[in-house]
Order: structure tokens, then C-alpha cells, then sequence
């Protein structure tokens, strides 16, 4: 604020000039018609302000009423605002203003009051004056948490009632033993199952990774052959993000011909996802057949002791086109890891239940953003609005101890104050200004922990939710 002493810094100014050993001469009528010409300027302006703006009445003066200074920042942030805040907020405070707290405060100074009643009237002065109007740091209360439930119920999701993670695996393993070649409505179960698996693949949400085992696609369906059609288990897309042109050309290059080695395909595709951290992804698992194993394997066996293991995958067996008996089979390995199979007899059928795995697969990662980003957002928010509170306090706090102790300052040049008086009044100032700095850190660090605390228990349940409450 631009500090001016006005006429009163004249008046002092001569005052002193008369009394030094300077050669200038000074005439005693100069002095006395100066003294007289100044002392009413002030006078002039104080009754100016004080009519115009009710300014510090004479029962100000009057009143010995015991004065203190908030002792919270929650009373602070409840006392009326001083009369002069938003001029001194905005730096608007006139000469004249500044003239008639000059006026004002000098009858304080020369009145028979104790030294502390001196102190007191002038520190009362400077509240009614400047006081801030303090935001309401205090009584900030962050938000809880985040209501999940309407999202919740309005989604529906599950995918066999199992554990959902952010990152989505999904292991496709595609039968390529002799009775693919099969023929039905005018198409090879093989050309069938490829057309469905494609469509699939390439509408997954972008965050899920793909991979496709073929298995039977050596050798033939004789008996010379079955060791080396058993063991041609084969990755031939390896887990990694959909790509059009590569996924399509290895399909395109699986020929049907071999023996059935599903047991031995359950257990090396559950090999190769273990290796890529399990922790933090939802395996799932489609194993399409059209018939029974027969390579000696235990699917059953293998498909439990699949979803017993770390990975802890979904595991979901279609059967195309498949006979009574093999359809038993394929529901027992389906069972077994208590996943789920489905019986589908073309394409139609099994293009739905690729859909349908996909829509629940791209709603699950809908709801765990959307959730998420809106913790986010109130974390945010919630911290910028504290900050916003801290930031505003301070600068308040701050403004009002300056001009108090600008005042006091001014006070003491122009009518040296007594020591006591001005100390009493300069440590009051600093002793206000820093409990309600100490507090407003207490709380700032609180209310941040709270804030903080709140995201975490919210991504927590967004997180548990998204695992394992869609039973």
C-alpha cells in the first residue's frame, strides 16, 4: 500500500527543523501558522471521512470495553470484516483515509489511559479497521466417498460371476484336428470358427491382449501320425495387442488335419500366461472344440488344476457343432474350472456368444474408468478448493498483519508512541497472525490427509469391485 504521511509528516518535519542548530532561519510565526494550517487539514479530513462513512465515532474513543483477538481460526473467520478491508484488499485507501486513522489514533496517544488501554483502543482500531474477511478454511469438509452403486446396478456386468482386473488376457485356443474340415450350412466348422474368432479379436477394448493356439494342425488322423499331432501344440499369435493383418494371415494359415490334444493345450497356454505376470490381469480362456480329446489327455484334470493355480483364469468352452457324448465332455472340462460351456451349432450362434463376451468385457473396463476418473476428478477438485483456502487465508492474514503494523508504524513516526504501547501492540499483532498460521497448517495438513485418504479408500473399493463383487 502507498504509505503517505500527508500533512502530519510536514507538520513533523518542521517541528524538527525548528528545534535543530540549522543556519536557516525560522521565523516562530512560520512555525505556529504551519502547526495551525496542518492541524486543521487533519482535522478536516478526519471529520470528512468520519462524516461521509460513520467512520470510528466518538463512543469508539469512549468505549473501554475489554478487547482480545479471536482465539480459533473458526471465530476469526466469524468477526464482521474491518471497514476499511476491501479498500486495502484492493489497495484503493485514500490520503484522506490514511489522514483520519492519523487523526483518530493521536487522541488515543495523548489520552491519561494506561499504557495497555493505549494499546488496547489502538489494536481494537486496527481490527475494526482492516480485519480480513477470511475464507472459510475452517469449516471445508472434503467429500466422501463416491457413490458406486448407481453404476453398479446400472451395468450389470459379470463375466461368469469371476475376478475382474484392469489388464484383460484373453487365450484363445482354437481346435485344428481332422473333424474341423467338417461341413456345415455349405462351410467348414474350420471357416466357421475363424470368421467368429476374427470378429472377436478385433472388437476387444484396446487395453486387452490376445493371443490364439491351434493345436491337431500336423500329421494326419491316422495312427502313425498321433504322436506328432499331439504334440503340435502351437502359439501362433502370441499375447500382445489385436493387429488386423497379422492375426488374420495365421489364421488364414491353419489347415484341420490332426488328432485332439486339448488336456496338453490347457496346460501350456496356462504356462505361457503365468509368464505374463498374473497378478495384474483377468485371464480368460475360450477353448472351441467340436469334439473330444484324443491324445490321451485328461481336459478335465488339466482345466481344474488350471483354475487352481495362480492365474486363477476364466475358462469357457465352446463346443461347435458337437454330438451328445463329446458335449458331455466338453461341459465337465467347462465345469471343472467352473466356467461355463456353451453349445453353439453355427455361426449365428456362435457370433453371439463372442458378442456377448465382448460387451461384457468392454462394460467392465467402461465401469472402472468411469469410476476412476471421477475419484480423480474429486481428488482434484477437493485439493484445489483446499489449496484455494490455504492460498486466500494466507494472503488475508497476511495483508491485515501488514497494514496493522503499518499503522503502528506510522502512528510512532508521527506521534512517537510510547515503547510499551507500540510493543504491546506490534507483539499482539504477531502473536494473533501466528496461532491462526499454526492452525490453518493443522488443518490444511488434515484436511489434505483426509482428502487423500478418501481416493484411496475409494480406488480401493472401485478396484475390489472391479475384482470380485459381480457374483
Amino acid at each position: 500500500m502507498k504509505r503517505i504521511y500527508g500533512v502530519m509528516m510536514v507538520l513533523l518535519s518542521v517541528m524538527i527543523v525548528g528545534c535543530s542548530k540549522s543556519d536557516i532561519p525560522v521565523e516562530k510565526n512560520e512555525v505556529e501558522d504551519t502547526v495551525e494550517s496542518s492541524g486543521k487539514m487533519v482535522k478536516e479530513a478526519g471529520k470528512q471521512i468520519e462524516d461521509e462513512a460513520g467512520l470510528w465515532p466518538d463512543a469508539f474513543l469512549e468505549s473501554k470495553g475489554s478487547f482480545s483477538f479471536p482465539s480459533t481460526l473458526t471465530e476469526a473467520e466469524n468477526v464482521h470484516k474491518g471497514i476499511w478491508w476491501e479498500k486495502i484488499e484492493h489497495e484503493e485507501l485514500t490520503e484522506e483515509e490514511q489522514l483520519a486513522a492519523v487523526e483518530t489514533l493521536k487522541n488515543v496517544i495523548k489520552n491519561d489511559d494506561s499504557n495497555e488501554m493505549k494499546a488496547e483502543t489502538i489494536t481494537r482500531f486496527i481490527v475494526e479497521s482492516y480485519f480480513p474477511e477470511l475464507p472459510p478454511m475452517s469449516t471445508f469438509t472434503p467429500r466422501g466417498k463416491i457413490n458406486l452403486e448407481a453404476l453398479e446396478s446400472a451395468s450389470n456386468i459379470k463375466l461368469n460371476g469371476r475376478e475382474m482386473k484392469e489388464n484383460i488376457h484373453i487365450a484363445i485356443i482354437l481346435d485344428a484336428s481332422g473333424s474341423m474340415k467338417n461341413v456345415q450350412d455349405g462351410k467348414t466348422l474350420m471357416d466357421t470358427a475363424k470368421e467368429s474368432i476374427e470378429d472377436f479379436a478385433s472388437n476387444l477394448p484396446e487395453k486387452a491382449k490376445v493371443s490364439l493356439t491351434i493345436y491337431g494342425h500336423k500329421g494326419t488322423g491316422s495312427d502313425s501320425d498321433k504322436q506328432l499331432s499331439c504334440s503340435s501344440i502351437e502359439e501362433i499369435y502370441p499375447l500382445s495387442a489385436y493387429h488386423t493383418e497379422a492375426f488374420a494371415a495365421e489364421l488364414e494359415s491353419i489347415v484341420p488335419s490332426g488328432w485332439t490334444s486339448m488336456a496338453a493345450s490347457l496346460t501350456q497356454v496356462g504356462e505361457k500366461l503365468a509368464s505374463e505376470n498374473p497378478g495384474d490381469a483377468t485371464n480368460v480362456i475360450y477353448l472351441v472344440s467340436d469334439g473330444k480329446e484324443t491324445c490321451d489327455g485328461d481336459p478335465v484334470a488339466a482345466a481344474k488344476q488350471l483354475a487352481e493355480s495362480n492365474i486363477d483364469p476364466i475358462i469357457n468352452v465352446i463346443g461347435l457343432a458337437v454330438q451328445a457324448e463329446d458335449a458331455n465332455e466338453l461341459q465337465r472340462i467347462a465345469e471343472s474350472a467352473e466356467g461355463r460351456y456353451i453349445q453353439v451349432n453355427n455361426q449365428q450362434e456362435l457370433d453371439k456368444e463372442f458378442q456377448e463376451s465382448n460387451n461384457t468385457i468392454q462394460q467392465w473396463i467402461d465401469w472402472h474408468r468411469q469410476n476412476t476418473d471421477e475419484a480423480i476428478n474429486q481428488l482434484m477438485e477437493d485439493k484445489q478448493r483446499l489449496m484455494d483456502l490455504n492460498e486466500q487465508t494466507v494472503d488475508s492474514l497476511m495483508l491485515f498483519l501488514r497494514h496493522g503494523k503499518q499503522t503502528l508504524m506510522d502512528l510512532n513516526k508521527t506521534q512517537n508512541i510510547n515503547q510499551e504501547v507500540y510493543n504491546i501492540v506490534f507483539e499482539d499483532l504477531e502473536d494473533f497472525y501466528n496461532t491462526m498460521y499454526k492452525e490453518k497448517d493443522k488443518l490444511y495438513t488434515e484436511k489434505l490427509k483426509t482428502i487423500e485418504e478418501t481416493y484411496s479408500s475409494t480406488k480401493s473399493e472401485i478396484d475390489e469391485t472391479y475384482k470380485n463383487n459381480f457374483q
